[in-house]
């Protein structure tokens, strides 16, 4: 049986997807099974996200939007219910929903700074592009800063950027993602955000999801697992 957790994680992933293309003058569309984008998406980003275990009216709701438009496309199979093969997918990996349904703050050692301005965002996107490399097409908007619902997070241990993420407030949960760290403080820098969770966003659960590694170190931190989604990839 499918958690209230588990569909609230889905649907803020959703949410946010449509916020941080919204902010570059592209927003998505919602329907009753999928959240998706005709023109494409920033990378890292999926065109289409499922919002429904439900796989016959999805499938072909995918099937309509693909065949229209001959172009690459990434599909974010929130439960892990489609067989999109025959339409010429195929997965790119497989990941896991987590959660925390009452985050806490705690004490720590790293200072942690929201940012509010042109001058922090860009210091922001420099820090993110140093731990993820160079990206030649335009991710994140300013207009993101202005929503209150959003937060762009950079931790500083002795006046140094250590590390940061995101966080985004919608559909009844705090999502986290985008963390970045320094080699070998991923798990302090994601203690950190769960608390700037609970600090920011008092009473409401946070989501995200990950795999490999990333999903080990997020288990130690405390959250649990909610669900299985798959990301699958058709190139045109």
């Amino acid at each position: 049986m499918t958690s209230s957790l588990l569909r609230a994680a889905v649907r803020n992933n959703a949410f946010w997807c449509d916020a941080v293309c919204k902010a570059l003058g592209l927003p998505g569309e919602f329907t009753a099974t999928v959240w998706f984008h005709r023109r494409g998406t920033p990378p890292f980003y999926p065109d289409v996200v499922t919002l429904t275990e439900a796989d016959g009216e999805t499938t072909e709701a995918i099937a309509t939007l693909v065949n229209d438009d001959t172009r690459d496309w990434a599909v974010k199979d929130s439960y892990a219910a489609l067989d999109l093969a025959p339409l010429g997918f195929r997965m790119l990996f497989e990941a896991e929903w987590i959660g925390i349904r009452n985050p806490v703050s705690a004490p720590s050692p790293i200072t942690w700074q929201r940012m509010r301005n042109a001058a922090d965002f860009s210091r922001w996107e420099q820090e993110w592009e140093k731990a993820n490399g160079p990206v030649t097409q335009k991710i994140f908007a300013e207009p993101l800063l202005a929503d209150p619902e959003i937060a762009f997070l950079l931790a500083f241990e002795n006046g140094r950027p250590l590390g940061g993420g995101i966080l985004n407030h919608h559909a009844g949960a705090v999502g986290l993602s985008n963390l970045f760290a320094e080699g070998g403080r991923g798990e302090d820098i994601r203690r950190g955000l769960i608390a700037q969770a609970a600090a920011l966003y008092p009473r409401e659960p946070l989501v995200g999801y990950e795999h490999g590694d990333d999903l080990d170190e997020a288990l130690r931190t405390g959250f649990e697992l909610l669900g299985t989604l798959r990301v699958w990839l058709r190139e045109a």
